[in-house]
This record gives structure tokens, C-alpha cells and sequence, in this order.
């Protein structure tokens, strides 16, 4: 009875229908996204109504330190599911269970030095980022409580990205919803009832994720025979050399890729800041509704990453073909929903987080450069899923020089200084930035992809 139950809850997409694999796999991730900006909006929301422009841009500063320390574990969470997919895929299964142990072991470690490493520099971060002085004392209180909670928000995304690895995508939508669904209460509580201000938006975001983070430890010890793990509690300070070595490989890639990204994007708002509170505010706003379109798609591109993944191991091109076309007619349908969404209401979406006459008189100049952000993220899935399928390092470090350090802040220098744009032109270097990952995909396609899959 016990070999039966062994290994029965690994999905294994080398097999079955594709379409049928991604839109099982794609939605709970989808709704998990939806929980996450849920989670990332809610505080600014209940604040900036709470306390208007001042709150928000308070969020949206202390919160870019969040976004981060998200961004960064989200490479290291990227690599460690692509590496499980990979392995299922190419019938090493066994390697699983010390791979896992290994990995998260490992990133406790990981937590406590970037906690250390952080908590001085909060004050040096918030400078950098040129935060107006009437919303430095909120935006200092949110970044230094979320520094504190770096191990609750770095275990949720390991622990979320080995189901998914190992093809369970439903259990980290309960993990996320419990998540979101304490943090709308306790800023409710902190914010509303006990006047907490920015602070309590941030305290109610830590303990959310740290009850979220014991209910999946929970969870996947009970889940260790259907997906046949054998891992004992020594097991995660007992480390495998060659685990460890090929996570790094390709987490490092993958977080600097990430967070060279959100730092291009910090140093581009620090450039904004300049203009004061009002486009500070807006300028969060935008980063909050482009995070969220990212999360929305980023769901495609994640189920299609794990099904790449395990057809690139077991040398099937034809169902990397057909799981690559399938990602972009989905994306591609999203983007022109919301480019609609956008275009009839851009006034209504934008006025959701402030109420702001100041604020709101922004929406229309930026339309036109949010529009070619949205048709950029339609194709972006695709070649997203293609480079993080793959597990390829070097791919994934070409994309972070180029796409986050070289064009992002390159471009927005060029628009916003040098033909004096000003924050508009920094807003359009960025979205001009993105094509370059769309291309560095396309060129990897034919030159890699489909030698390693023959």
C-alpha cells in the first residue's frame, strides 16, 4: 500500500494533453498572483486612504526595499522549481528529497545574512531613492519591519516554488489566501482601529506571511510519501555538495537577474523623486498596476516554465513547441483585455489607490506609454517560460545585464535626461527595455533550444 501512495501527487507533463497541462497548472498559479497583489495593494490602498499622498508614497518607497527582498528570492524560489521540474523530466527522481533539504537549508542561511547585511542600510536606501522628507518617517518604519521579516517572506517563496516544482500548483494558492486574506484583516485592525499608520501595514504583511509559511511546512510534511520525499530534520543542515552547487548556479543568474531589475527600477525612481510627493505617488501607483499586470501573466509563464522544463530534460521539442504557442495566444489574449480595461477606464483603475485630484492628472500623459507596456507583456510570457524552462545560467545573466542594468536604466537616462523627457521620458526607457528580453529569447531559441531538445 505504502509503494502505491508513493509519488502519486508529482505531475508529470511529458505526457497528456499540453493545453490541458498549462490551464490546470496556470490557473491556481493565477489566483495565487491574484492573492499576491492582493497582498502587495492592500496596504497601500487602506494607507493612502487613511492618510492620502503622503501615505502612499510612504508604501511605495518602503515598499520598493519589499519588492526587493521579494525580487531577489524570487530568483533563488525561479531556480529551485525549474530544477525539480528538470529533474522529473529527466527521471531523476530520487534526487529530490536532498535537493530539496539542501535548498532550503540554505536559504535560511541566505535570509539571516541579507537581514544583517540590510538593517544598516535602511536609512542609505531611502536616501538613495530620494524619498521626500514628509513621507521619510513611514517609508523608514515599513522597509525596517519588512527587513525584520525576511525569513517568513523568503520560506514562502521556496517552500511555494518546490510544489510547484513538483507540480502542485493548488497549495500554494491556500498558502497565499490565508496570507491575504489575515494581512486585510490586521490592516484593518492596525491601521483603521488602532491608527498604526504605515508601520501596522507593514507588521500585518510580516505576520501574514508568517502564519502562511508554518501552514506550508505543515502541509508539506504531510505530503512527503505522495510525493515520495524522505527528509528528516537533519537532513537540512546535513548539505549536498553537488545540490548546492548546481542550485547556485543557477539561482544566482536568476536573483541577480531579478533584482538587478527591481534595483533598475529603485534608481528610476529615486530620478523621480525628484519631482516631488505627487509624482513619487503616481509613480508608485504605476509600479504597483505594472507589478500586477507581471503577476497576472507571470502565471502563464510560470506553468509554462515547469512544463518546458521537464519536455527540455526529456528531449521532446515538438511539446516545447506546442507549450510555447500555447503560453503566447494566452498572454497575448490577457494583454489586449486589459489594453481595453485601460484605455475605457484609465481614470476609474489609476483612482482605486488614490483619490488625489494632483495624482489622478498624470493618468492621461502616461496612457500611451502604459499601452506599449501592456503589448510588451503579451509577448513576454513567451520567451520568459522558454529562458527559465531551460535552467540555462548564462542565458539567464545575459537577460540581467542587458535588459535590467544596460537598457532599463540606460534608456530611461537617455528619454528622461538627455532629450529631457523628464520622469515621463524615465517611464518610456524602461518600457522600451523590455523588448530586449523578447529578443535575447528569440535568438536563444534558435541557436540552443532546439539543438538540446534533438
Amino acid at each position: 500500500m505504502d509503494s502505491v501512495k508513493k509519488g502519486t501527487e508529482i505531475k508529470r507533463f511529458t505526457e497528456g494533453n499540453l493545453t490541458s497541462h498549462l490551464v490546470k497548472f496556470a490557473i491556481p498559479v493565477l489566483l495565487s498572483h491574484f492573492m499576491m497583489i492582493l497582498l502587495n495593494t492592500v496596504d497601500m490602498i487602506v494607507v493612502g486612504q487613511k492618510l492620502g499622498e503622503i501615505g502612499t508614497s510612504a508604501v511605495s518607497i518602503g515598499g520598493s526595499v519589499a519588492m526587493f527582498l521579494n525580487a531577489f528570492i524570487g530568483g533563488f524560489s525561479s531556480a529551485a522549481q525549474v530544477i525539480i521540474a528538470i529533474m522529473i523530466g529527466g527521471g531523476k527522481q530520487k534526487q529530490i528529497s536532498k535537493f530539496i533539504s539542501t535548498v532550503c537549508g540554505f536559504i535560511f542561511v541566505i535570509a539571516i545574512a541579507s537581514m544583517i547585511i540590510m538593517l544598516p542600510c535602511t536609512n542609505l536606501m531611502l536616501d538613495l531613492l530620494n524619498t521626500p522628507s514628509e513621507a521619510y518617517k513611514g517609508a523608514y518604519e515599513y522597509a525596517l519591519i519588512c527587513i525584520f521579516g525576511i525569513i517568513p517572506i523568503y520560506f514562502y517563496h521556496i517552500i511555494s516554488a518546490i510544489f510547484r516544482g513538483l507540480g502542485d500548483s493548488k497549495h500554494p494558492l491556500i498558502f497565499i489566501s490565508v496570507a491575504c486574506g489575515l494581512n486585510i484583516v490586521l490592516d484593518i485592525i492596525f491601521i483603521l482601529g488602532l491608527n498604526m499608520g504605515v508601520g501596522g501595514a507593514a507588521i500585518a504583511t510580516v505576520i501574514a506571511q508568517f502564519v502562511s509559511v508554518v501552514l506550508s511546512f505543515i502541509v508539506l510534511a504531510r505530503k512527503r510519501e505522495a510525493f515520495d520525499l524522505t527528509i528528516k530534520f537533519k537532513d537540512f543542515f546535513n548539505w549536498d555538495k553537488q545540490a548546492l552547487l548546481r542550485f547556485v548556479k543557477l539561482a544566482i543568474p536568476m536573483a541577480i537577474n531579478n533584482s538587478a531589475i527591481q534595483i533598475a527600477g529603485m534608481v528610476i525612481n529615486s530620478m523621480t523623486n525628484d519631482f516631488g510627493v505627487t509624482v513619487s505617488a503616481f509613480a508608485g501607483i504605476r509600479a504597483n498596476i505594472a507589478t500586477t499586470v507581471d503577476l497576472i501573466l507571470g502565471s502563464v509563464a510560470t506553468a509554462g516554465a515547469m512544463i518546458i522544463g521537464q519536455n527540455i530534460a526529456a528531449r521532446r521539442l515538438k511539446r516545447v513547441n506546442g507549450t510555447l504557442i500555447r503560453v503566447g495566444i494566452i498572454s497575448l489574449s490577457v494583454s489586449v483585455v486589459l489594453i481595453i480595461l485601460f484605455l475605457a477606464f484609465p481614470v476609474s483603475i489609476f483612482g482605486i489607490f488614490t483619490k488625489e485630484t494632483s495624482v489622478l492628472e498624470l493618468v492621461y500623459p502616461y496612457l500611451p506609454i502604459l499601452i506599449f507596456s501592456l503589448v510588451n507583456a503579451g509577448i513576454r510570457p513567451v520567451t520568459r517560460a522558454l529562458i527559465d524552462g531551460s535552467g540555462n545560467r548564462r542565458i539567464n545573466l545575459i537577460v540581467a545585464l542587458l535588459d535590467a542594468i544596460v537598457a532599463r536604466i540606460g534608456l530611461a537616462i537617455i528619454f528622461g535626461v538627455l532629450l529631457k523627457w523628464g520622469y515621463m521620458g524615465y517611464w518610456f526607457g524602461v518600457t522600451l527595455a523590455e523588448l530586449v528580453p523578447i529578443i535575447i529569447g528569440v535568438i536563444f531559441y534558435f541557436t540552443s533550444v532546439r539543438k538540446i531538445a534533438k
